[in-house]
């Protein structure tokens, strides 16, 4: 059974968890990397999972916009340093066009989400808050605050806090920042706090102190208190969390206590899922390790990119690395094994992965030509084949729409491939500089190249140039496959490669001609 099927089962089959709705989350502090979209495509196939199964379903997510801005991207650290501490929604946003700098990160995340087939009821945290949907929770939070502080011991083996402390942090009423204020005092109607100045090493404090109301968004519930109220306010009763979270003694632990002896709600069904790794190592955006969730759509096709997190089961680690690799057209030959089979009904989990993927109307469901991945990026190479009469011709009949379709989109992405991420040995393109082969040509072959050059000089068309090159071995007596052979290594350093005339022709005869007579030097 599909995991994301058998997930659904279980909740179904606990009795428990009802109405069944699906949450997750994303703080809005910068673009989002590509690990960050396994959670939401996690929550995603396990509401679809649902739904499938015939239950009514809810799927959230959460924008925490009224997180403080703790860090910033490099690029924006010398015109936003001013604004650490203050909330993510109070903040100008980076690019004309956007309310905030939560708006303008938000947006994009939620514009990825939405190709993937991800498209959720989004809700935002400073709203909530703002709308006073989060009082009821921030009161039993300030009248519990010692039970709070209890639990943090206990789960987490953290070190008691300062006397009077209060799990809230409010909006300094003169410098406007969150981040930075202590409360440490409650009296059921206000809470006493101080900016400091020195209190986290990523913003300064004002030193102002005051007493506010702790409602209608003046305040927000630090992150481990926070979460467990979002629960409650929406009522979530299916969210996970990365392994990170999950651990024993992390957040999740302590999230899952406050429910139980503060919140006093239902624990939800929990699934902790693993990291998505690049090399072996976790997805992070502040260590610029990984892609940005945004450039999904230039690394992969969307449903083919959907599929890449659909295929691995929650509990595993995704491993996906592109660059210099076969990650890519590795990744293309499970896609398609899964669309054979759920053509041909072959594989019924494979099938179930296929269906998952799929963001728009599915395809036909009859037999359909799939180039494979890897044949298209020769093919593409080779400039005297039209690759859409090439298959055709492979298939024996004309290709339909949907073949077409598959074959230009694999075009398209098979040279970004070649472009940016494919190993040397893959791209048959002119090297920037003579190849390091080039230095074991024999003499034969260095006389074979100087002569070659007239040819080329004297011949446009790459029919009568492919034949005056194969005469040129003939005249000089020379092996031909060591012959052409040179040609290879001196443009391209490998000893094969596309057909010769109309791959020299296809670029500039000066370029060609410079690194003909350079190797044969």
């Amino acid at each position: 059974m599909y995991w994301a099927d058998r997930v659904a089962k279980e909740i179904i089959d606990s009795g428990k968890f009802k109405p069944y709705w699906v949450d997750d989350m994303f703080t809005p502090s910068g673009f989002a990397h590509i690990g960050s979209l396994r959670g939401p495509l996690v929550h995603d196939l396990i509401y679809k999972a649902l739904k499938h199964a015939g239950v009514e379903a809810t799927f959230s997510f959460v924008i925490n916009d009224f997180d403080p801005i703790d860090g910033l991207p490099e690029d924006l650290q010398k015109d936003f340093s001013k604004y650490l501490g203050f909330p993510l929604r109070q903040a100008p946003s980076p690019k004309e066009g956007f309310e905030s700098f939560a708006a303008y990160f938000a947006d994009d995340f939620k514009n990825v989400l939405a190709s993937l087939g991800v498209k959720p009821v989004f809700y935002s945290s400073y709203d909530m808050y703002h709308e006073g949907k989060f009082d009821v929770a921030v009161r039993i939070a300030l009248d519990d605050a010692d039970k709070i502080q209890d639990i943090y011991q206990k789960v987490s083996g953290s070190k008691k806090k300062e006397a009077g402390w209060l799990p809230l942090q409010v909006i300094c009423e003169n410098c406007g920042k969150l981040g930075t204020t202590r409360v440490h005092n409650w009296d059921g109607k206000t809470v006493a706090y101080t900016c400091e100045i020195n209190m986290v090493k990523w913003a300064q404090g004002c030193g102002h102190s005051g007493r506010i109301s702790p409602f209608g968004g003046n305040g927000k519930l630090p992150w481990k208190v926070d979460w467990p109220a979002h629960w409650m306010v929406l009522g979530i009763t299916i969210e996970g969390a990365g392994k990170d979270h999950a651990s024993a003694g992390g957040s999740m632990d302590i999230a899952r206590q406050l429910v139980k002896e503060v919140f006093h709600i239902d624990q939800p069904y929990n699934f902790p899922y693993e990291h998505f790794l690049i090399g072996g190592k976790k997805m992070s955006s502040s260590k610029g390790l990984g892609f940005k969730a945004r450039d999904a759509q230039a690394l992969l096709p969307v449903e083919v990119a959907r599929f890449l997190f659909t295929r691995t089961d929650y509990r595993q680690a995704l491993e996906f690395d592109p660059m210099g690799t076969m990650a890519i057209p590795d990744l293309f030959d499970e896609y398609d094994r899964c669309y054979e089979s759920w053509i041909e009904g072959s594989n019924e989990d494979f099938a179930r992965v296929f269906e998952m993927s799929l963001i728009g109307d599915p395809p036909p469901k009859e037999k359909t030509l799939l180039p494979r991945f890897r044949d298209v990026v020769n093919y593409i190479q080779m400039p005297n084949i039209d690759i859409l009469k090439k298959y055709a011709e492979i298939n024996g009949k004309e290709l339909t729409k949907t073949e077409t379709d598959i074959i230009n989109e694999r075009v398209k992405y098979a040279r970004i491939w070649l472009e940016k991420y494919a190993p040397d040995e893959f791209k048959l393109q002119i090297s920037e500089t003579l190849p390091e082969k080039a230095k074991d040509l024999t003499e034969e072959q260095k006389e074979f190249l100087v002569k070659a050059v007239n040819l080329i000089e004297q011949n446009d068309d790459p029919e009568k140039l492919q034949l005056a090159l194969y005469n040129l071995t003939k005249e000089l007596k020379a092996d031909a496959k060591k012959s052409f052979s040179a040609l290879y290594i001196a443009l391209i350093g490998k000893e094969f490669g596309p057909k010769a005339a109309w791959f020299l022709l296809q670029y500039p005869k000066e370029k060609v001609i410079n690194r003909l007579k350079e190797a044969a030097k």
